[in-house]
């Protein structure tokens, strides 16, 4: 695989091999030891399994929530669930197993042995033996260990499940006790440059290293494909060092590789700890091929005893912290680029650049959204206020259909010699307004107070600056919890003096409430098809056609009378 690791051109990029989480650890089963893949991180082995519940003290008593406990009475083979005023709400057993397992109630009965003085109860068999008890969740559990089981019962009594205590919190670990192995070794298999006499660059990895704990990393490179047999006979001189790490303040780490050229290469990681803790690392990258700025030299700085190895190792420790520089360089286009900026939690580079053109709280819209909203946003500056610019902001907001429909086009007034009375038309008077008028409207409460100066122009004040948004539903959606969205939305992006309300659409036509042609209604469209369960009786819903019937069509459901229906 190849990445842009380094300047230079296309054909001057490095070719590296990442060993983890892609293509995968490609780790020797035979020659790796005492190392383990959690979670994909390389760890060292655990030393032993981690305690369970059974392994702890049984409790016979727990805190449970609302200020309530649970104490178990072992003599009667019950739990009690005592409430904070010392009442017992609940008492849980005493329990027998059945034959299919489950738990039924059981009873004892009193016998009276050979040197007894009084009777004591003998329990049959099959009756459970509570040792302990747990909080788990707001319910108890019931720690079995005749049968090695934990019964869990909900905070009403009723059994919930019974667990074998793998998936219930256990012990904690004993404090200084070893819990990994101290030391452990990774060895890759052969990892193939495809070039011969290759100079293998360097190898990076990010690890954590707790204190006390390192790790060590060593090559050994071949122009010949070995098998791990003959890796393993191989002695510990054919391995040269490439550093070790032991900062644990440091999360990334590399080192040149200073094995001779070869095509083939193998990689061998020690991971050295005190048992307690272990070093994790969660990938490493191999680079190759090596080609540091020496090539820009003169040849005269190639000359000598190492033919300018020890210059170009030098280079390579310089080329690599430049590298890193350049490449963030390289990598700010894409950074100011909406349609690649990092949106990842943490590093939410694509809010940022919201921020600066006034598009802010967008963190919870989708990352698609955002982008399509943050990379229009010169688009919608430039329509900022029109009637196309508000619908294209909500719509990207809110990614749903958004229509305007501004109330001036109501308008119906009859105008002398342009219009005609009937429903085209409609006649108006001084009532429109309610302007205050002596002998008018002059009565408290049937009058407005309007500044315009002449009532000639009321008529047109009327539906002057007013729209409303229709907001197309889909389902599933929170019509109040979409309206409020929308509106606020709006008052951001609307001009000063109009005045907006918002109306959501859903996906059926209701006359007189719901429908306008040509924004919520569809004449002989097709109607939507839905499942039983699925909605309401008088909300559009049409039950899908009977799969038995065929291709023929049924009344009622999919068949028009006079066009295509066919009674059989």
């Amino acid at each position: 695989m190849t990445a842009p690791i380094g300047p230079g051109d296309a054909a001057d990029r490095d070719r590296w091999y990442l060993l983890a989480p892609r293509p995968g650890w490609r780790m020797s089963e035979v020659l790796s030891t005492d190392v383990q893949l959690e979670d994909g991180t390389l760890r060292l082995a655990g030393q032993m399994p981690l305690p369970t519940i059974f392994d702890c003290p049984p409790p016979a008593c727990a805190a449970l929530p609302c200020c309530e406990q649970a104490l178990l009475q072992a003599s009667c083979r019950r739990v009690l669930v005592i409430t904070g005023t010392g009442q017992v709400r609940l008492a849980l057993g005493p329990y027998a197993y059945d034959a299919h397992d489950a738990l039924v109630p059981a009873d004892y009965r009193c016998e009276l042995g050979e040197h007894a003085c009084r009777p004591a109860p003998a329990w049959p068999d099959d009756t459970w033996s509570p040792a302990g008890v747990t909080a788990v969740g707001r319910g108890v559990g019931v720690i079995d260990l005749a049968h090695h089981v934990v019964h869990v019962f909900a905070a009403s009594g009723e059994r919930v499940r019974t667990s074998d205590g793998s998936d219930l919190p256990g012990c904690p670990w004993p404090e200084g006790m070893p819990r990994y192995r101290r030391s452990g070794t990774f060895v890759s298999t052969a990892l193939d440059s495809g070039l011969p006499e290759c100079e293998w660059h360097r190898v990076a990895l990010n690890a954590t290293v707790p204190a006390g704990a390192r790790v060590t990393v060593a090559t050994l490179t071949s122009d010949a494909d070995l098998t791990e047999g003959e890796v393993a006979a191989l002695g510990p001189e054919r391995w040269d060092a490439a550093g070790v790490c032991s900062d644990p303040a440091a999360t990334g780490w590399d080192a040149l590789i200073a094995s001779p050229p070869g095509r083939y290469l193998w990689l061998s990681v020690s991971l050295d700890g005190d048992g307690t803790e272990t070093p994790g690392i969660d990938d490493m990258e191999v680079h190759f091929p090596r080609r540091t700025s020496l090539r820009y030299l003169p040849a005269v700085f190639r000359i000598g005893a190492d033919g300018g190895s020890f210059l170009d190792r030098f280079l390579a420790a310089t080329d690599t912290v430049r590298g890193s520089v350049v490449t963030e360089i390289d990598r700010m286009p894409w950074l100011l680029d909406p349609r690649s900026a990092d949106a990842a939690p943490g590093r939410d580079f694509l809010g940022w650049l919201g921020q600066w053109i006034g598009i802010t709280g967008t963190g919870l819209l989708p990352t698609e959204r955002r982008r399509r909203l943050i990379g229009e946003a010169a688009q919608m500056y430039r329509r900022r206020g029109t009637p196309d610019g508000i619908t294209r902001h909500v719509s990207l907001w809110l990614g749903r259909r958004v229509q305007i429909l501004e109330h001036y086009r109501l308008r119906r007034w009859a105008v002398l010699d342009r219009g005609r009375l009937g429903d085209a038309s409609r006649l108006f008077g001084s009532q429109i307004v309610r302007r205050l008028q002596l002998d008018e409207f002059s009565r408290i409460g049937a009058f407005q107070l309007i500044d315009t100066p002449s009532p000639r122009i009321d008529p047109f004040a009327v539906y002057a600056h007013r729209f409303t948004l229709f907001v197309h539903a889909c389902a599933g959606d929170d019509p109040d919890q979409l309206a409020a969205t929308a509106a606020r939305v709006v008052a951001a992006v609307q001009p000063g003096h109009c005045v907006s309300s918002v109306a959501v659409v859903l996906p059926r036509m209701r006359v007189g409430a719901q429908a306008t042609v040509g924004i919520d209604s569809v004449v002989a469209g097709p109607t939507p098809v839905g499942r039983l369960g699925d909605g309401q009786l008088g909300e559009g819903l049409a039950i899908a056609r009977d799969p038995r019937n065929g291709d023929r069509p049924a009344i009622g459901i999919d068949a028009r009378v006079g066009t295509r229906a066919a009674i059989a």
